[in-house]
């Protein structure tokens, strides 16, 4: 299925899936933490629990496919500078914590989920109070890796193809 999608992108003239792939759990993964406070306002409506379960088992899996995304389109880069190497090492090894991250905390808050199936109203317990700073802290993980990726991106040019136009 990846490998069918791959050559259908490559048809299109994208180099890589990594950027397309990205922004998705980023999104996923910013919206959660609201939603979580939305359970704390709003404790009639369980929904909003089970939604920011959701929102971050789609953003966790969704970042581990931007890991693997991203794995290939290192992979695939013909030449770098060193600094701009240097800076794609950090971007892997914080990756790789920045997931770590997210399934603890994706693991903290689907317990909370679980530990609340029977529940006809939200209640505060430890677990969901614990959920939303560590939900902070992986959004703060995840914003250092967003920020080294933009680094190799519009500092150092990784990934961008320059296209040449004919003079006048």
């Amino acid at each position: 299925m990846i490998e069918a999608l791959r050559a259908v992108i490559a048809d299109a003239g994208v180099p890589s899936l990594h950027p397309m792939v990205v922004h998705f759990p980023i999104a996923f993964l910013a919206i959660a933490p609201l939603i979580d406070l939305g359970c704390l306002v709003l404790r009639d409506r369980v929904w909003l629990d089970r939604a920011a379960s959701a929102m971050y088992l789609l953003g966790t899996l969704g970042a581990g496919a931007a890991y693997l995304t991203g794995e290939r389109a290192a992979e695939a880069l013909e030449s770098i500078t060193p600094a701009a190497e240097s800076v794609l090492a950090d971007h892997e090894a914080q990756a790789v914590i920045t997931l770590a991250v997210l399934a603890v905390v994706t693991l903290l808050r689907l317990t909370v989920t679980w530990l609340a199936r029977d529940d006809r109203k939200i209640r505060l317990g430890i677990f969901r109070l614990l959920a939303l700073p560590a939900a902070a802290a992986a959004l703060a993980v995840l914003a250092l890796t967003a920020d080294l990726g933009g680094t190799l991106v519009y500092r150092h040019g990784v990934g961008v193809e320059t296209v040449q136009t004919p003079g006048p």
